[in-house]
């Protein structure tokens, strides 16, 4: 399986609509790849709540995430509360999960380590 550096030397490749979801196993060992507390949700969505001291931490971050999707073309939902930004990643064409959302969790993450 690919390492966690070759996730984020990857690009977003949009999606059509017209590839299945990547099945449970493959979707467990990218989870286990990606690491750093990222979970899939009981809607089969990738997840992360990211924690800050304050209120202005989590809407900095929620913007450097903008810049990110937009120029992978690909849009998480990003919910902002004092303290924490919430990340849910999925394919939305296919309402599953594919490598786009892989990738662009190694993304946001290395996103937040430079935080």
């Amino acid at each position: 399986m690919m390492m966690n550096t070759c996730l984020i030397e990857k690009r977003c490749i949009p999606c059509e609509g017209n590839v299945p979801p990547l099945d449970s196993k493959i979707v467990q060992e990218l989870l286990n790849e990606l690491g750093k507390g990222w979970i899939v949700t009981g809607q089969g969505h990738l997840q992360k709540i990211y924690g800050f001291k304050d209120f202005m931490g989590p809407m900095s971050y929620a913007n450097k995430i903008a810049v990110l999707a937009e120029a992978e073309a690909h849009h998480p939902d990003i919910t902002i509360a004092w303290g924490r930004c919430q990340v849910d990643i999925w394919t939305h064409k296919i309402n599953g999960l594919t490598e786009n959302d892989f990738i662009l969790a190694r993304k946001i993450e290395a996103l937040y380590d430079k935080t």
